[in-house]
């Protein structure tokens, strides 16, 4: 028996499970094994830590395109070292009230190498490129066009790998679309909405959502999104 792809389908039924579970359900197996496979399946991303003595599979919202693939496979051929994650506004849509026309792919590259990765996309992409818009170049040049957005990742961003692919987890986007000008658009009661939809739908990772928030300067606004929506 594969004891990672055992502990893989176990999860698979669950929205999150504690460690006494998972031993629980093994009981056939030493604790001591088992624990070690939980570990590498969380230290290869293939799990992920809810809180404490909790975990589940990443969230698998993300869908990964095509054209994600090939950005993501272009980004690292030339960029081998850069850190960098990759997603679509594919993913805020079932949780939005008011569905505005979006078609965005988010690219988040490390400060050192965000600008020579757009230059680099730019030269050999056909879409539009943007490169951290302010409010009016996002209004004037992006809203309703098919895009691609070059961002900073912030440093200890929380991320995920889905197909080998790094992209945000939910805590990320609860923050980034706080305050961020590419999501201004979600402000207001919008975006109450959207995070009572998604605290709804999914379990989030609290200490990981505030300590990110923390890095972006949005603890205390990130705070009272959050505590409103469980209300």
């Amino acid at each position: 028996m594969n004891i990672s792809n055992e502990i893989l389908n176990f999860a698979a039924n669950k929205q999150s499970f504690s460690r006494q579970e998972l031993i629980e359900n093994f009981s056939n197996l030493s604790e001591k094994s088992l624990l070690r496979q939980l570990y590498r399946l969380l230290k290869s991303n293939r799990l992920e830590r809810v809180k404490q003595g909790f975990y589940r599979l990443p969230i698998s919202l993300f869908a990964v395109s095509e054209e994600i693939k090939q950005l993501n496979e272009i980004l690292k051929n030339q960029f081998p070292f850069a850190d960098f994650c990759l997603w679509s506004s594919d993913v805020l849509m079932p949780f939005m009230h008011h569905v505005p026309n979006l078609n965005f792919i988010y690219i988040d590259v490390e400060n050192d190498v965000a600008e020579s990765a757009f230059n680099f996309l730019k030269s050999n992409q056909t879409e539009s490129i943007f490169f951290r818009p302010n409010k009016e170049e996002f209004y004037r040049y992006i809203t309703g066009t098919k895009a691609v957005i070059v961002r900073q990742l912030v440093s200890e961003s929380p991320l995920q790998t889905i197909e080998n692919i790094q992209t945000p987890t939910l805590e990320k986007v609860l923050v980034d679309i706080a305050g961020d000008v590419e999501f201004d658009f979600m402000q207001g009661a919008e975006i109450t909405y959207f995070y009572r939809n998604i605290l709804e739908r999914h379990e989030i990772n609290k200490r990981k959502l505030l300590r990110y928030a923390s890095r972006r300067g949005r603890k205390e606004e990130v705070e009272q999104l959050y505590n409103n929506a469980i209300l």
